[in-house]
C-alpha cells in the first residue's frame, strides 16, 4: 500500500487499524466504489477520516458528501459566521478537525479554538466533555506508548484547552477501547487518594488524616483541583500550627521561634519539596511571642497604605536564610506569575489570566503565604488572575502610574464579556469560578500605587524599586533587593524608541535577571515602514478602521496618526474601551471620542477602536459594514491569535473588497535590542514570556513550577 503523507506514526494497534481501514476506504472511493455504511470511533461517518487523509495528500474529495458538508460547517465556525450552530454540528466539526490535526492539516490552536467555541454556544457541556475525554485519549495514545505517558499527555491537553480537571477514572473506559491499560495507574495509592478527595471533597480532612503534607501534595498535585489543594493546605496548616503552640513560648525571641518552627515543619514534612520547609508565619499562632520592634528606617520604607497589613509580617520576620524563585506561570506567553519566597513569606510578581484558555498560574502552597503582590503593567495576562487570588488574600497589590485604574477597567470588562466561560464559571472546585464582581471590588479596594525610582519595602527584607518599562503607560520593571541578592524582573518591557516612550533604561548588574523574551531571535519590526504604510493608506483610502488593543496600542496608533498629520486632515475618532483608557492615561491629541449617534462611517473618518483581533465591538461592526467597499481600508496593527477574525482577514479566510494593511508593531523590545541588553547583563539570565522552546546558550527557560534556590 502506498505510504500516505502526514500519516501518524503510532504503536497503538487500534488506532493503526482505524487509519489503515481509512486508507482502504479511500482506495474504494478513488475507484468510484461505495464505502461500508458504518460509523467511526467517534460515531461519525467514516467519510471524515477519509476526507482528511485525502486532503493531506492532495487527493480529490468528490463524493464524500457528509464530510464535505461538515467541512463547510467547520470553515464557517472558524470564521465565526455559523448562525446558531447545533451541538451535533460542533461535535462533528471537532471530530473532523481532530483527524486533520493528527494528519498535519490543523494545529493545537485550531483544536483549542473549536473547544472554546463550543463553550460559547453549548450551555450543557456533558456531551462535549464526554467527546473530549475520548478525543484526548485518542490523541495521547497516538503519540505515546505507556499508560503513564498517555495520561501525562492528556493532562497537558486539559491545561492547554482550559478544560475542567476530570477525575482520571473517567478516562478508564475509553482507554480500554484503545488498548491502553490505565487501571494499574488508577489503583495506585496516589490516584486512589485523588479519587477519594475529588469524589467526596467534603471529606478532605478525613482523607488526609495522619498523612504528611508533602506526601499528600506529591500524590495529589497533578490531578486534584487547586481549590481542593488549597483545602489540603488549610487542614495541614491548622494541624501543624496547633502542634507548634506548645513548642513556641512567650519568652522566646522571634529568631528562636522561627528556628523552632522550621525544625518542626521539617520533622512533620510541612513542605512543598524535600529541600525546604514552607514559610513560617508566627503571626498565625494562637499565642505568638512578642514581635520585634520595627526599625524606623524600615517603617518609612513601607508605603503608607501597605503598613497596616505588612507590619505584622515585618515584626515576625528574621533575616532570611534561603530564597526561592518559583515559576507559577509565564515561561510561555500568557498567565504570568512568579513567586519569590523567603523564610517567612514572600512577594508575588504578576498574577495573570490567559485569554486563550482562562487559565491562571499554577498553584503552590507558598501562594497562600505571600506578603504583597507586585504587578508590572495593565494587561490581563499579567493581572487578570487577581480577582481569584483576592477571594482569600487579605493583603495589598502594588503597581505604578495608571495601572490601578487600567486594571479596574479591564477586569470589569472581562466579566461583562463572559470571563470565565461555563462550565468552569460555575464549578466551585475550579479556582477560576472566583473571578467575580465581588472579588474585582476587593482588588480595586486594595491597591497601592508606587512611584518610579522610589524604593519601598513590600515584604520583610524585600526592597523594591520600580523602573520605567516603556511597554505601555504605567508599565514597570522591578529591581528587587533581598538581603543583598539583587533580582531584576522586567515584566514586558521595550528598549526601542516609540511615539510613546524613549525606550527603557535598565540596570545590568543584577544577580538574577528574569526578562521578557517575546521577540528573542525573531525578525525586527520596522517602524519607519509602518509609518509609510499608514500614510499611504490614509492618503488613498477612506474610511479607515484601525482595530487596536485598548491599552497601549490604541494610544500608540493615535500618536502615530498625530505625528503624521492625519489627525488634522481627517476625522480621527477613538471609541469604546480604547477611548476610556486613552483618557485614563492622559494621552492627548487632535482626535475626538466617537459620538453615540454616529452609526455609519464617512469617507474622511478614521476609527481607532478596541478589539485588536477584531473579535467584536465597533471595529468588527464597521468592518462588516465596509467589507465590500473597495475604497475603505482596515489597518491591523498587533498580534493576531490564530482563527480570530483579524487572523482570518490577514490570512485570506475572510472575504472582503476593502483594503487590508498589516502595520506590524510591538510594545516589546526588538530582538536586536533585547539580545544586546542581555549580553551586557552579568547575573543569571532567565527568559520568560517567550515562544522560544530551546534555551539559548547561557540562558535558562524555566518549566512551570520550577524553582531556583538562592542562599544570600
Amino acid at each position: 500500500m502506498t505510504a500516505m503523507k502526514g500519516f501518524p506514526k503510532t504503536k497503538n494497534k487500534v488506532i493503526n487499524e482505524i487509519f489503515n481501514q481509512a486508507k482502504e476506504d479511500l482506495n474504494l472511493v478513488k475507484k468510484g466504489e461505495k464505502i461500508p455504511d458504518k460509523n467511526g470511533f467517534f460515531d461519525e461517518s467514516r467519510e471524515f477520516i477519509i476526507f482528511e487523509i485525502a486532503k493531506a495528500n492532495d487527493i480529490p474529495t468528490e463524493g464524500l458528501v457528509k464530510a464535505e458538508k461538515t467541512n463547510t460547517v467547520l470553515m464557517q465556525i472558524f470564521r465565526d459566521i455559523h448562525d446558531n450552530p447545533a451541538l451535533s454540528d460542533i461535535i462533528q466539526s471537532m471530530t473532523l478537525c481532530l483527524y486533520g490535526f493528527l494528519l498535519g492539516s490543523y494545529n493545537e490552536e485550531d483544536f483549542r479554538y473549536l473547544y472554546r467555541y463550543s463553550l460559547r454556544y453549548v450551555r450543557n457541556q456533558s456531551q462535549i466533555e464526554s467527546w473530549l475525554r475520548k478525543a484526548l485519549i485518542f490523541i495521547a495514545a497516538t503519540r505515546n506508548d505507556s499508560a503513564k505517558d498517555v495520561m501525562f499527555h492528556v493532562r497537558w491537553w486539559l491545561r492547554f484547552l482550559g478544560a475542567p480537571v476530570f477525575n482520571p477514572g473517567l478516562f478508564s473506559d475509553v482507554s480500554e477501547q484503545l488498548g491502553v491499560d490505565i487501571k494499574s495507574l488508577l489503583d495506585s495509592d496516589e490516584l486512589r487518594l485523588v479519587d477519594a478527595i475529588t469524589r467526596h471533597p467534603e471529606y478532605v480532612r478525613e482523607a488526609v488524616e495522619g498523612k504528611p503534607f508533602r506526601e499528600v501534595m506529591d500524590a495529589c498535585r497533578e490531578w486534584t483541583p487547586d481549590v481542593l489543594l488549597s483545602e489540603l493546605l488549610a487542614v495541614a496548616q491548622e494541624h501543624v500550627y496547633t502542634e507548634s503552640k506548645d513548642l513556641v513560648t512567650q519568652d522566646m525571641s522571634v529568631n528562636k521561634s522561627i528556628e523552632v518552627m522550621k525544625k518542626h515543619f521539617e520533622k512533620t514534612k510541612f513542605q512543598s519539596h524535600k529541600n525546604a520547609v514552607l514559610p513560617v508565619r508566627l503571626q498565625q499562632l494562637e499565642h505568638p511571642p512578642p514581635g520585634e520592634a520595627i526599625d524606623p528606617v524600615i517603617f518609612e520604607l513601607i508605603p503608607q497604605k501597605l503598613r497596616m497589613c505588612l507590619l505584622p509580617s515585618v515584626a515576625y520576620s528574621s533575616k532570611t536564610k534561603r530564597i526561592e524563585i518559583i515559576f507559577l506561570g509565564g515561561p510561555e506567553i500568557g498567565r504570568s506569575g512568579i513567586l519569590i519566597k523567603t523564610d517567612t513569606g514572600g512577594v508575588l510578581l504578576d498574577y495573570g489570566l490567559s485569554v486563550s484558555n482562562h487559565m491562571i498560574p499554577e498553584w503552590v502552597p507558598e501562594l497562600e503565604m505571600i506578603d504583597t503582590i507586585l504587578v508590572s503593567h495593565g494587561h490581563l495576562d499579567h493581572l487578570g488572575g487577581l480577582p481569584v487570588l483576592f477571594d482569600t488574600f487579605n493583603g495589598k497589590w502594588c503597581s505604578v502610574g495608571p495601572t490601578g485604574g487600567i486594571a479596574k477597567a479591564l477586569l470589569i470588562d472581562a466579566v461583562k464579556v463572559g470571563t470565565p466561560f461555563p462550565p468552569r464559571r460555575f464549578n466551585k472546585l475550579d479556582m477560576i469560578s472566583r473571578f467575580t464582581e465581588d472579588n474585582i471590588k476587593k482588588v480595586t479596594d486594595n491597591h497601592v500605587r508606587l512611584e518610579f525610582g522610589k524604593s519601598n519595602e513590600v515584604g520583610p527584607g524585600i526592597v523594591v524599586t520600580p523602573i520605567e518599562a516603556c511597554h505601555i503607560p504605567g508599565s514597570a520593571i522591578y529591581s528587587i533587593d533581598i538581603e543583598g541578592v539583587k533580582i531584576l524582573y522586567t515584566g514586558d518591557f521595550n528598549m526601542d524608541e516609540s511615539v510613546l516612550f524613549a525606550g527603557a533604561n535598565i540596570p545590568t548588574d543584577s544577580d538574577y535577571v528574569i526578562f521578557d523574551g517575546t521577540y528573542w531571535g525573531r525578525e525586527d519590526f520596522d517602524r519607519t515602514r509602518v509609518n509609510d504604510s499608514i500614510s499611504d493608506t490614509a492618503a488613498n483610502y477612506g474610511p479607515l478602521i484601525i482595530p487596536s488593543f485598548a491599552v497601549g496600542r490604541s494610544q500608540e496608533m493615535l500618536m502615530i496618526l498625530e505625528n503624521l498629520g492625519i489627525t488634522k486632515n481627517r476625522n480621527v475618532m477613538v471609541a469604546g474601551m480604547a477611548e476610556r483608557i486613552t483618557n485614563l492615561v492622559g494621552v492627548k491629541g487632535h482626535w475626538s471620542g466617537m459620538k453615540k449617534n454616529k452609526v455609519h462611517l464617512d469617507k474622511e473618518d478614521v476609527l481607532v477602536a478596541g478589539g485588536g483581533m477584531m473579535g467584536g465591538g465597533l471595529a468588527r461592526h464597521h468592518f462588516n459594514e465596509q467589507r465590500e467597499n473597495h475604497k475603505a481600508a482596515v489597518i491591523l496593527c498587533g498580534y493576531l491569535a490564530p482563527r480570530t477574525p483579524g487572523w482570518n482577514l490577514l490570512h485570506g479566510y475572510e472575504p472582503h473588497e476593502c483594503k487590508m494593511v498589516y502595520a506590524r508593531l510591538s510594545a516589546h523590545s526588538s530582538s536586536t535590542n533585547l539580545q544586546s541588553f542581555i549580553n551586557t547583563c552579568t547575573g543569571k539570565k532567565i527568559m520568560v514570556h517567550t515562544p522560544t522552546q530551546i534555551a539559548p546558550k547561557g540562558i535558562m527557560i524555566p518549566e512551570y513550577r520550577e524553582r531556583i534556590m538562592i542562599k544570600p
